[in-house]
């Protein structure tokens, strides 16, 4: 698992003083190449100020109490980033800063999307869905459950934090560690597809990360069906009658096709 690098840098603005000649304190937040920016509400004289220390010169009561102000902020910084990443197991410039400044919006994650999903599929089981189906769909949320620990050791992931990389090392993941041929690897990339579509349908994903991801499907020559297990389809009995007329179209293909190819 790639480290996560977390810095704290103290800037002036140099290009703008206030009336007493002092040039506001802003921070930057950097984790993994990231970056977020905080306005604080210290200011110094430009020239108290040592660019590459990061905080004001000098040993006078004023200097003093802005660098110790710097030193707390900093303090509370790397609070919230470790509580953040204890919690959720993955950390962004954005949430640390959002954790500094009170912001609170409602972080919706995959699992409970997924779960939803996995929830909705049921109902569907016997009508539209055949239960094979459902247990396929399970089975590839599972899939994803235990490449987020072994990959990334999270539990859970922002939605919002899922890029396309996620979805390439989730094809990669299900082709090495479960040896998945190409089609097979297709279909499970297509039910997490339909998991990320209704994210996008509710609002709760903005950029599709499948946009520039292809994977495609290799025809297979699947042969074809004896007269015995013709038979055990046409004596099978479906959960619905859509089903049932599904089969029964099949069946009348096939016979249609081995009276043409007798007369």
């Amino acid at each position: 698992m790639k480290k996560n690098t977390f810095k704290i840098l103290y800037h002036i603005r140099g290009n703008y003083t206030n009336k007493d000649g002092k040039c506001p304190i802003t921070v930057r937040i950097a984790v993994n190449g990231e970056y977020a920016r905080i306005n604080s509400t210290l200011a110094v004289e430009p020239e108290l100020w040592d660019v590459k220390a990061g905080k004001a010169i000098g040993r006078s009561a004023k200097v003093l109490e802005i660098n110790k102000r710097l030193e707390d902020m900093r303090v509370v910084l790397k609070e919230h980033y470790y509580d953040i990443l204890n919690r959720h197991g993955y950390v962004t410039a954005e949430m640390v800063k959002n954790a500094f400044t009170g912001v609170t919006a409602k972080e919706e994650s995959l699992v409970p999307l997924y779960l939803q999903h996995l929830e909705d599929t049921k109902k569907l089981v016997g009508l539209s869905k055949a239960d094979p189906t459902y247990r396929k769909y399970e089975r590839m949320y599972r899939r994803v459950v235990e490449f987020m620990k072994k990959k990334y050791n999270i539990t859970d992931i922002p939605l919002r934090e899922i890029k396309t990389s996620f979805i390439t090392d989730l094809e990669f993941f299900l082709r090495t560690e479960y040896k998945y041929s190409q089609n097979t690897t297709y279909k499970c990339m297509k039910f997490f597809k339909q998991v990320i579509n209704k994210g996008i349908r509710a609002g709760l994903i903005f950029v599709d990360p499948f946009n520039g991801y292809k994977i495609s499907c290799e025809r297979v020559d699947r042969g074809y069906l004896t007269e015995d297990e013709l038979s055990k389809m046409m004596a099978k009995e479906f959960a619905s009658a859509r089903l049932e007329q599904v089969r029964d179209v099949f069946i009348f293909a096939c016979f249609t096709f081995v009276a043409l190819t007798n007369v």
